[in-house]
């Protein structure tokens, strides 16, 4: 079994041609301005729009575990008791609850993959699998990429690097573009912000431009306060080794609003969102601003 956050179909971005992007839930790191926190973990996540509530509590009322509870009118889920049995979301007239994620055979995936094959045959398309990081549920993603091959699919990974490189070492013939991110090159910040280690990635970044550059898209999120002093250095460090573009990624904030459905705390509430423009400078050293 695979689990899977969505699939966005008719994709034109993330790699070349019409394609269809996968998300796959489950990450090893803890971005604070990640767009899909729900992928953070591999379980199923309940999200709760306060916007379409009502405050009627009958989520609560139905939920056969007890996993709801409201208190001075906040909703409160409790993970470890919730079963994914969506009991609550069936209830909720208002649509303001969501469980997102949901468990996959591979197979039954692929047929959902292979129904626009003549979309990506026409247009040099293919499959985009991100996340979350896709390397999460590693043998799931090995038998889904494995699959996607053996049906002729252009395979493109959007990945952190965050994880062992054996791992890395057995899908890498199964994966035919990487888009690679590259947030910051400074360890220490790395481990403190995105609670990851920044050697693993690098160590995994240089293995793959050390034989497929070609086949490597190194794209770096800008974040205001995080890593705008480091872009030129970031920028060589991928020019040092050879890869197909480098990528600038103005931030942005449209993942706030599944922070608040989560009930997390947003780091970014108050900051506006990055014109493309700001970055402009870069695109006379060769650097495509946007993904």
């Amino acid at each position: 079994m695979i689990q899977v956050s969505n699939i966005e179909r008719f994709a034109t971005h993330d790699g070349p041609g019409i394609r269809t992007a996968v998300f796959l839930k489950g990450c090893s790191l803890r971005c604070p301005w990640c767009a899909n926190p729900e992928t953070w973990t591999a379980e199923p996540v309940l999200m709760h729009d306060e916007e379409r509530c009502q405050h009627c509590h009958t989520c609560q009322r139905v939920c056969p575990q007890g996993a709801i509870v409201w208190q001075a009118e906040q909703l409160h889920w409790d993970a470890s008791k919730c079963v994914h049995c969506g009991t609550c979301v069936q209830h909720c007239l208002p649509m303001a609850l969501t469980l997102n994620g949901q468990a996959m055979e591979v197979s039954e995936l692929m047929k959902e993959l292979l129904k626009d094959k003549a979309y990506y045959e026409e247009s040099n398309g293919g499959i985009t699998i991100s996340g979350g990081e896709p390397f999460f549920q590693f043998e799931a993603f090995l038998q889904l990429i494995k699959a996607c091959k053996e049906n002729g699919l252009h395979v493109a990974v959007e990945t952190t690097g965050h994880y062992p490189q054996e791992q890395l070492e057995r899908a890498m013939d199964k994966i035919d573009l990487f888009l690679f991110d590259i947030k910051n090159l400074d360890a220490e910040r790395f481990r403190r912000v995105n609670q990851g280690s920044l050697k693993r990635i690098l160590k995994n970044f240089e293995y793959v431009t050390a034989r497929r550059p070609e086949d490597v898209i190194m794209r770096v999120p800008v974040i205001p306060g995080y890593n705008e002093d480091q872009l030129n250095e970031i920028i060589a460090y991928g020019k040092q080794h050879h890869v197909k573009e480098i990528h600038l990624l103005p931030y942005h904030s449209m993942g706030k609003k599944k922070w608040h459905q989560l009930h997390r705390p947003y780091a970014y509430e108050d900051m506006d969102m990055m014109k493309p423009e700001a970055l402009k400078q870069y695109e006379q050293e060769g650097v495509k601003i946007g993904g």
